[in-house]
């Protein structure tokens, strides 16, 4: 399993308590933590999924339940929205949604309040991807006056005095400032070249922040602040209610009445939205299902329901054969029913499980299309290319653009875009072998000609036949560079792979070359070089 967080907890001395189970693959006592005077210091790792187990609060939530110290799952209280925040129009230029929701009356103290700053901190860095899809800010209340209003100026034209400033500052005053801070100048490039900078300010014109690089100072939370403001600007709305989501919901707990959240309305030009969206949705499992996955076969419907009690989700049993669980809204890591019955087996208990062979025989084989793809690596080999390994994702404009071709639109779909990619450089998943070889090239325009350059990987292809809407289709493809056209070597190279496989050249059954009529290539020269160094699909040949 793979971790993303690894987090330092402070407790008391528990080497007295009893070993619990919490179903991890091997007994470990209590007193595993390294001696910090009178206290014990447990480290705790995180799956990456659980952003719900980013903060003190959330382990501890997740712990009482799991001991049976909780009476009933986490219910949470939607309180009718108050204050209202404007979005104007100028924000579709740079960051188009916000999301935010008010806790009234916290009670902090030095311990939560770290906790809600580290808890931020660790959002930014995951979920927000380091503030490039989501920025949280946070402000105190009664120190502003709604309604709020979301807008994006000009640089020039914003001016305040930000966290922990002595002055007021433009905009740009404040990112040539934030050059030489070591913590917020890898943020500045997210709106740097904008034309415009979001901005959000109160009723009275107090800047609150400027989203996603910092905070008015005006409106910053103290250790006195009793009313919280919490804001999400994004450019993905379901990121950013997923981390409004979880502050509010790890500590709302702080609030009076506790679990109280207070709405906000979304003013949109077109739309108003209600946050935070506290919604719980339910899934039905079969009993059949969670004992196939469990393999724990001796699992009843009703004890499932009680075993999930220990996870914070209510569940109840339909019947002997099914059961139905409710999700609360900081779970966001319980996507399909396999996660229900994962939770299952965590309370009842890895330990418990029996070990058991499987009642089949089976032998385990290299797949068809992975042993022809290797013997065709080494034919390629032998005729003294070089293999290339190139990322399967890769951008529209070295897939389409760069190859002179129609770039993908709203109502062309012609390949599969990432909804989140991490970097413009990875926004698609690849088409063709070409853009990633003709790249290589250019990378090595030092080395000396002739270059002879292949690769064998998946391309995706969109298919509506298939579950996914898409399909892997694995291709080779072939590069030569040189000081003459060379085509002979290209065209040589795929006779011999032509050979290999088997497949006789100009019959019908076999393979013959034609004139493209692609438009990748300038004609005069490169339409044969199309013709030959074209894909070639490699199939399942015998």
């Amino acid at each position: 399993m793979c971790f993303e967080y690894g987090l330092e907890v402070e407790v008391t001395d528990m080497r007295s308590m009893p070993h619990r189970d919490i179903g991890t693959t091997q007994s470990h006592p209590l007193n595993l933590g390294h001696e910090k005077e009178d206290q014990v210091v447990y480290k705790i790792d995180v799956p990456a999924n659980r952003y719900d187990l980013l903060c003190v609060e959330g382990i501890a939530r997740a712990i009482k339940a799991y001991l049976g110290l909780a009476t009933e799952p986490t219910k949470y209280i939607l309180a009718k929205p108050v204050e209202q925040i404007i979005v104007k129009p100028a924000t579709k230029q740079i960051r188009p949604y916000v999301v935010t929701a008010i806790i009234r009356n916290m009670a902090f103290d030095a311990r939560n309040y770290n906790s809600f700053i580290s808890l931020q901190d660790k959002l930014h860095a995951t979920v927000c991807r380091n503030r490039k899809l989501v920025a949280i800010g946070t402000h105190d209340l009664d120190t502003i006056k709604g309604p709020f209003v979301y807008d994006a100026k000009d640089p020039k034209d914003i001016k305040f005095k930000a966290l922990n400033q002595t002055k007021e500052m433009t905009a740009v005053e404040l990112m040539a400032l934030y050059e030489s801070d070591q913590k917020l100048k890898e943020f500045l490039g997210i709106i740097k070249d904008s034309p415009v900078y979001p901005v959000i300010y109160d009723a009275n014109g107090v800047v609150l922040s400027m989203p996603p690089i910092i905070n008015g100072d005006h409106s910053k939370i103290t250790l006195k602040t009793k009313n919280v403001l919490i804001e999400c600007t994004a450019l993905d709305v379901n990121k950013a209610g997923l981390a409004l989501n979880e502050v509010v919901c790890m500590f709302s707990q702080y609030a009076n009445p506790a679990l109280t959240i207070e709405g906000v309305a979304v003013v949109y030009p077109d739309k108003t939205e209600i946050y935070p969206k506290l919604d719980t949705y339910d899934v039905e499992i079969d009993l059949e299902y969670v004992q196939k996955i469990t393999g724990a076969p001796e699992l009843k419907s009703e004890q499932c329901a009680v075993l999930l009690k220990k996870m914070d989700i209510k569940a109840v049993a339909v019947s002997p054969l099914s059961l139905k669980a409710t999700i609360p809204p900081h779970r966001v890591d319980i996507l399909h029913k396999c996660d229900v019955a994962e939770d299952i087996a965590v309370a009842y208990g890895f330990n418990n499980l029996k070990m058991e062979l499987p009642q089949v025989v089976s032998s385990g084989k290299q797949l068809p299309i992975n042993k022809l793809t290797n013997e065709l690596r080494k034919v390629c080999v032998s005729a003294e290319y070089n293999e290339c390994l190139t990322l399967c994702l890769t951008s529209k404009q070295d897939n389409f653009a760069n190859m002179r071709k129609k770039m993908p639109d709203a109502t062309t779909k012609k390949c599969v875009i990432l909804s989140n990619p991490i970097s413009t450089e990875c926004d698609i998943a690849r088409t063709s072998l070409l853009p990633g070889l003709l790249k290589c090239l250019k990378a090595n325009a030092g080395v000396e000609l002739p270059i002879k350059l292949f690769e064998i990987g998946d391309v995706v292809l969109l298919d509506p036949s298939t579950e996914t809407g898409a399909r892997n289709n694995r291709r080779i493809a072939a590069l030569y560079s040189g000081h003459n056209a060379g085509c002979e070597f290209i065209h040589g190279l795929l006779d011999h792979v032509m050979m290999k496989l088997g497949v006789p050249a100009n019959v019908p059954e076999g393979y013959s070359l034609k004139i493209g009529k692609g438009t990748s290539y300038y004609k005069s020269i490169f339409i044969i070089r199309r013709s030959i160094c074209g894909q070639c699909t490699v199939r399942n040949h015998p």
